[in-house]
């Protein structure tokens, strides 16, 4: 998936603002030069670099026929002065916002420099609509990965573990029902308006098939890494992706609540954004370490935002979980000639290397999601009625997530840094797989398995590691994405932005950070049930939500995740 939104500003006929038009209706004599006093002509470039967010900048650059979706803040909120100019540029007005004093806004991308130069506004920032974009990826092409078992060694302990006893929470898009997943689903909880715990994205169903799946419909060819293992479905996102940072600790504090109730031992989260704020402070990486400390392995995909560095999801910048990246393997199980896949994100957020490691993440098999979102938008993904293909960080994540639960499964009395120190030490490495891209190297689940069941000679990850504060900005956790929410129940979506969460509620990062496990404001968002009938958020805030799709964009769900 990738951010529809593409925009450019070219030179344009100078076009006067609103409070201009009005003063030359009611015959007020004015100069040239006078109508220009009123409306500033700086050049096109430094009015957008002095109000245009950068991401908008360059999408402006890049495609300059485009169709632009801006949010608008206002200089003069109280006048439609901005919200003519619009008009008057050939865009049109989609939202009132006041909660930000401004609007929504689509535009042509040529009109972006005659918007930024008026006085009647502050800030343009891009309203990104997502939108699935299958034939730009470099795989779509690929036969499905057939070998990805044996690059890491997964057939070395088939039929010795399977992941019997352990649950792996996946905090995603929800998980539809599936033959290939039995009864093993044992909750879905939905934190979105859609109040069933079903799958309408097509992600959070396809990682969960690689995490847990029998391979029923195929007679096991597409089997996942763990086919014993219980799963636990926490959805934070609908129909188009997206979701909020607050959504999302909501739902680390539901797994962190529920953990002993369900045995949960791992958490595979895929959720991401691009945030820059420190660990040491940001509230979400608080979150995934919270659910750490409870004795949850959390497995984090580090995003497809390569090759470059510094591109690392957040929280998958923090140095407690397991980040993971994707491996290449080229069709062959012969894992010496495996190689980083070039989409996978790495860095050294907070000075600490990541990934931590790399595992498959190539045109992956698992379950579909029949009439998904993703399933509708990559027909030639699909391997028959049951089963889809898959490329990206978070396939990769997904089967990490398995072979932890084999490794829990193996040693029960495990620890989530233990975990961590026996992936890494035992991952094979070549001259492909070295610092700083791929982490410690590719998974080795034989010698994993090893060495947690022989602990003497495995070190504990994260030593001397500090702790986040959870006291930083939950606003400058989401990074540049954001989702719009009817937060006050009038109909109208609202752009979800500053120390606020999908709610409405203020946030408080110092409350929050002493009482969000225990008796927090989110003790309210929690819900559980096997059926979804009557405790499903009915009459609650929730209803009548509306999301934009702009929070997972380029992110989580690039156009290298489905092939």
């Amino acid at each position: 998936m990738t951010v529809a939104v593409h925009a450019a500003s070219i030179a344009r006929p100078r076009v006067l603002s609103h409070r201009a038009m009005r003063l030359l209706a009611a015959g007020v004599a004015l100069t040239l030069a006078a109508i220009l006093a009123v409306q500033p002509q700086p050049d096109a470039s430094s009015a957008i670099a002095a109000k245009a967010d950068p991401a908008l900048a360059a999408d402006a650059a890049a495609a300059p026929a485009s169709t632009l979706h801006v949010i608008v803040r206002e200089s003069v909120p109280a006048t439609d002065d901005a919200e003519q100019l619009v008009k008057d540029l050939g865009g049109n007005v989609t939202h009132e916002l006041p909660i930000i004093g401004g609007f929504s806004a689509q535009l042509p991308g040529s009109a972006l420099a005659d918007l930024a130069r008026s006085e009647w506004v502050s800030l343009v920032w891009g309203d990104g609509q997502i939108r699935m974009s299958g034939s730009t990826s470099p795989y779509n092409s690929q036969d499905p990965n057939t070998f990805w078992r044996q690059s890491i060694r997964l057939n070395q302990v088939d039929g010795l573990y399977d992941g019997t006893g352990v649950t792996v929470a996946l905090l995603d898009t929800g998980v539809s029902q599936s033959g290939d997943l039995g009864n093993r689903v044992l909750a879905r909880v939905d934190l979105t308006p859609d109040h069933d715990g079903f799958d309408r994205y097509g992600h959070g169903t396809h990682l969960s098939g690689i995490i847990a799946g029998t391979g029923a419909a195929s007679g096991g060819q597409w089997r996942g890494v763990a086919p014993g293992a219980n799963l636990v479905s926490v959805k934070v996102a609908g129909s188009d992706g997206s979701t909020d940072v607050s959504v999302v600790i909501a739902g680390l504090q539901w797994v962190v609540s529920n953990r002993a109730t369900y045995n949960i031992r791992v958490l595979n989260l895929a959720f991401g954004t691009d945030s820059k704020q420190s660990y040491s402070v940001d509230p979400l990486d608080y979150a995934v370490e919270q659910a750490w400390f409870s004795g949850i392995l959390v497995v984090a995909s580090a995003g497809n935002r390569g090759p470059d560095g510094g591109t690392v999801n957040k929280p998958g910048d923090d140095p407690f979980v397991l980040t993971v990246g994707a491996a290449d393997n080229h069709g062959t199980p012969d894992r010496s000639s495996t190689t980083v896949a070039p989409f996978s994100s790495w860095g050294s957020p907070g000075g600490f290397m990541k990934p931590d490691v790399v595992a498959p993440g190539i045109t992956i098999v698992s379950i579909r999601d029949s009439g998904s979102t993703i399933d509708v938008a990559y027909p030639d993904a699909r391997m028959g009625d049951s089963y889809f293909k898959g490329t990206g960080t978070s396939q990769a994540a997904a089967i990490v997530s398995g072979v932890a639960a084999l490794m829990f499964q193996a040693n029960p009395s495990l620890t989530p840094d233990l975990a961590k120190g026996a992936l890494m030490k035992t991952a094979f490495r070549n001259a492909s797989y070295k610092w700083p891209t791929a982490g410690a190297g590719l998974v080795d689940v034989g010698s994993a398995i090893q060495a947690v069941t022989h602990i003497g000679g495995v070190t504990p990850a994260n030593l001397g590691v500090v702790p986040s504060t959870g006291t930083g900005s939950l606003e400058a956790s989401r990074g540049s994405f954001h989702v719009m929410a009817d937060i006050n129940g009038d109909g109208v979506p609202e752009l979800v932005i500053g120390e606020t969460d999908v709610l409405g509620q203020p946030w408080s990062a110092m409350s929050w950070s002493a009482l969000s496990w225990s008796q927090s404001m989110w003790c309210s968002l929690t819900s559980v049930s096997s059926g979804w009938s009557s405790t499903s958020w009915s009459s609650t805030s929730w209803s009548g939500t509306t999301w934009s799709a702009i929070s997972w964009s380029a992110i989580s769900w690039s156009a290298t995740t489905w092939s």
